[in-house]
């Protein structure tokens, strides 16, 4: 019984720690996107929002 609540924390605790990096990584990406669309380097923009996509949507899957 302990064992598998000390599974469940730390289980928790991983995925926390992952949804955090996840946050931290969309909100890097997107701005490197807007850079890269103020300086008219639509190449790199493309590349980096399908990026933004892909985290958003494992952020999306996670937080279920």
């Amino acid at each position: 019984m302990e064992f598998k609540i000390k599974l469940r924390i730390l289980e928790s605790q991983r995925k926390l720690a992952h949804k955090k990096h996840l946050e931290t990584a969309i909100a890097r990406i997107h701005g490197e996107i807007v850079n890269h669309v103020i300086n008219e380097k639509f190449d790199l923009a493309k590349l980096k929002s399908k990026l933004f996509r892909k985290y958003n949507r494992r952020l999306k899957y996670i937080s279920i």
